[in-house]
């Protein structure tokens, strides 16, 4: 019997452009069916993290592997629950990681980094990075989290980074909690909008806001 002839992951799976200018966010096992990542996966973990320093504590960007995680947190489709992972629990976060479709904003960019330090390898992960979607199909680089949350939802984040970071130093490990799990709420509940309603919406600095159509599902 003859093989079946090979062809490329782009020519097999039918995804938003969006996906392949970031190669690791689409790794594919070589028996993947011919589906969207949303079909491969049925259930979806979506993930934020804090950290314990600021980028110049470390020596810039380049090297936020060693920022070092406090908390992460992470709303799980499956069963309906918020989780929280302190530092020496990451590895519990990783085995679900392995079973879901990772969802979060600029995680390829950050969070994934920073958990690289934890062997967490984003190439063995399927991930769907909200903010490289996003900036594909408006057209608009770095667009934050608040401008969608603002736009689309009617609410903002609590806190940022710099100040998780504060309360990290003061080991008030709760406030960074409360506010992580805030933040994965937003990202999840924009990510349900456009999968419902097929559009997200970024606040301008004008005061408007500007919708664009997004393919989720």
């Amino acid at each position: 019997m003859s093989e079946l002839p090979v062809t490329s992951a782009k020519a097999r799976i039918r995804l938003a452009p969006s996906y392949w200018i970031h190669d690791n966010a689409v790794p594919f096992s070589d028996d993947i069916q011919p589906a969207s990542l949303f079909l491969r996966n049925r259930h979806y973990l979506v993930v934020d993290t804090e950290t314990q320093k600021i980028a110049q504590d470390v020596g810039g960007w380049d090297h936020v592997d060693k920022l070092g995680i406090s908390v992460a947190c992470a709303y799980d489709s499956k069963t309906g629950e918020m989780l929280s992972f302190r530092e020496n629990e990451l590895e519990k976060l990783h085995k679900l990681c392995k079973e879901r479709l990772v969802v979060g904003y600029n995680i390829m960019g950050f969070d994934l980094k920073v958990l690289s330090a934890y062997g967490f390898d984003s190439k063995r992960l399927d991930v769907f990075d909200i903010m490289l979607d996003v900036q594909q199909n408006s057209g608009w680089r770095y667009v934050k989290l608040d401008n969608i949350a603002k736009a689309t939802l009617g609410t903002e984040k609590s806190a940022d980074g710099l100040q998780a970071v504060e309360w990290y130093k003061q080991g008030q490990i709760d406030k960074i909690i409360e506010y992580c799990i805030k933040d994965v709420e937003i990202t999840r509940d924009v990510f349900v909008y456009g999968m419902k309603n097929g559009n997200i919406k970024i606040a301008k600095a004008d005061g408007t806001s500007a919708a664009f159509p997004v393919q989720w599902t």
